[in-house]
């Protein structure tokens, strides 16, 4: 993307990140001075370069493909049994959810790598909004999965069914309408910026004292809501219930939770590299750290990998899935059986080979998740 002028200031455009929706980071009063430009040294802001023009955009459709398909195969596995889906299976389900709609919102930040923002204003809302969407909705999820672990083994506290399913369902639409009041800033203030060679950005303004206070107030709530307290709550539950666990020295229980834990760590390092990062560009754009143009460049590439190695744990959990959660794999087969792929025989074959490597206890017995 060609430069912006601002005054007597040039501002490369091409610094936008490729999963689109760029951050227009500005905190300092004026804009003088604050902005880094050198199109000779920069290679972020190079938009000839291969790796922000072919291998980002082959890496996110790669992705978009796979996870689509994996998560589309979880969602109808879901379904299809929904009446014997655990409580983990629950939370899960809406987290599927929650990754499907980033999925698809990918192809769009692809175009606009190539080609600039030619979505116009009101997606550039709504995708942007997605994105943070998915990220909430994720961490607050596995944070949940992790508490209802947590009361189950540790607690070993046991509800009606049904008013449990009901009770979490609840939980989960609450999870929806806190992840949307949290990216209300990007309903809001997200905007198309069209420069004199008249390709545009989605970016977020923060040119002013609302756009200032409005990204300083995202970006506190990225960090706390959306990782660090989510993060603190896990690790207390998944002590507790390992310290539980290694006490009953019952194997089957200890299998029967290792799924919620793999997602949760899958999760953790996916992110945590991306909120390392932004973490110090909230530094530097606080100014924290004496201004380096250079150091800014490379903060804006990181974000870019880093951010793009957050997102392949849409693709990486139903992966997980597969290969530990056995009841996934049996109604899997059981898919398989009815769509006629395999025999009714060979389908009590591999259940009854699952049944005896796993040794894992129904949910209605132990009330922990087998998923």
């Amino acid at each position: 993307m060609g430069p912006v002028s601002y005054s007597s200031e040039t501002y490369d455009l091409s610094q936008v990140e490729l999963s689109g929706y760029y951050e227009a980071e500005n905190t300092t009063p004026s804009l003088e001075g604050y902005f880094c430009f050198n199109p000779a040294s920069s290679v972020v802001g190079n938009q000839g370069d291969p790796f922000r023009k072919v291998f980002m955009p082959l890496i996110y459709l790669l992705m978009f493909v796979l996870g689509t398909l994996g998560n589309a195969l979880v969602l109808v596995i879901l379904e299809r049994f929904k009446r014997s889906r655990t409580t983990t299976e629950n939370f899960l389900f809406h987290l599927t959810l929650a990754n499907l709609a980033l999925l698809l919102t990918f192809p769009f930040s692809v175009v606009e790598s190539l080609a600039g923002w030619v979505f116009g204003k009101f997606l550039c809302k709504i995708l942007s909004a997605v994105h943070k969407i998915n990220f909430y909705c994720s961490s607050m999820l596995l944070g949940c999965i992790a508490v209802d672990r947590y009361l189950a083994i540790v607690y070993a506290i046991h509800t009606y069914r049904k008013r449990r399913a009901r009770s979490i369902h609840l939980t989960c639409m609450a999870v929806w309408l806190c992840s949307l009041l949290l990216t209300s800033p990007d309903l809001i203030f997200m905007e198309v910026w069209t420069d004199d060679s008249n390709r545009s950005i989605c970016y977020f303004p923060e040119v002013g004292i609302d756009g200032n206070n409005a990204w300083l107030a995202t970006r506190f709530l990225y960090h706390t809501v959306g990782f660090f307290v989510p993060l603190l709550v896990m690790c207390y539950c998944y002590m507790a219930i390992i310290r539980a666990l290694c006490q009953s020295q019952r194997l089957q229980r200890q299998k029967a939770v290792r799924v919620a834990i793999l997602v949760t760590g899958i999760f953790l390092l996916c992110w945590s590299p991306y909120h390392i990062v932004i973490f110090l560009n909230t530094l530097t754009k606080l100014e924290a750290f004496t201004k380096n143009c250079l150091l800014e460049d490379q903060l804006d590439t990181a974000i870019m990998v880093t951010e793009a190695i957050g997102f392949t744990h849409c693709c990486l959990n139903p992966i997980l899935y597969a290969f530990i959660g056995v009841k996934f794999r049996n109604d899997f087969f059981r898919i398989l059986q009815e769509l006629g792929c395999i025999s009714q025989q060979t389908l009590q074959e591999i259940v009854e080979v699952t049944r005896k490597g796993s040794g894992i206890e129904s949910d209605n017995t132990t009330s922990i998740s087998t998923f």
